[in-house]
């Protein structure tokens, strides 16, 4: 009878002992993948640095797009100056987001806006004045608005109050494009990479602590 009690009693205590040497195994494969993952993370940050350097992530998201309507509305003298960008153009959607989130406007969120265009130069330089173009200058002051309808129209007439509104500058576009590109790498580089690290660290730890318990 003593020896079957004894077995009954060392059943369950080599079931705990199988039970937390298991435990310990998994911890250490954590602790082991995510000590990997650590060391990846500095040559995921200078990936996306270099790709940042050459325009990857701004080809991505359409912001290349943007930079070129925006060199477009700077000129005044070129064949393409001052192109409109309408609905079903390629930087349409890139821009339109763009004015959405920087613009201090006040847009009627119940209409499609159908083009965004430039408005007339008040001041603008060519040089030279007469004969083929070498540079040219437009003020940063030249205002950008949006427009509700479709513009020009085969019907003639001045656009209503209501079909159109300012929604900036071109000196605004181009200040819109670097606050746009200052955010992505805040928010890669310093949220994400930045503090991902750190937590990792934390949680490498942590596994230690209860590997070291378990043990």
């Amino acid at each position: 009878m003593a020896a079957e009690e004894r077995e009954v009693k060392a059943a369950p205590t080599k079931h705990k002992i199988r039970h937390a040497v298991r435990g310990i195994s998994q911890l250490k494969r954590w602790k082991r993948v995510l000590t990997v993952v650590t060391l990846v993370l500095p040559f995921l940050y200078t990936g996306f640095i270099i790709a940042d350097r050459y325009g990857v992530w701004d080809a991505v998201s359409g912001l290349d797009l943007v930079e070129q309507v925006s060199a477009t509305f700077e000129l005044s003298y070129a064949p393409n100056a001052s192109n409109p960008v309408r609905v079903g153009d390629k930087a349409w959607d890139p821009l339109l987001n763009l004015v959405y989130r920087y613009s201090s406007a006040s847009f009627d969120r119940t209409r499609q806006p159908k083009v965004i265009a430039r408005l007339q130069a008040s001041l603008s330089t060519r040089t030279p004045e007469k004969g083929p173009l070498i540079a040219e200058w437009t003020a940063p002051s030249t205002p950008l608005f949006i427009i509700y309808v479709e513009w020009p129209s085969d019907k003639g007439g001045n656009l209503r109050n209501e079909d159109w509104r300012v929604i900036g500058t071109i000196g605004d576009l181009k200040e819109w494009i670097s606050k746009e590109k200052d955010r992505r790498r805040f928010l890669v580089q310093d949220i994400f990479l930045g503090t991902f690290g750190p937590l990792l660290a934390v949680v490498i730890f942590w596994l230690e602590v209860k590997a070291d318990s378990g043990a």
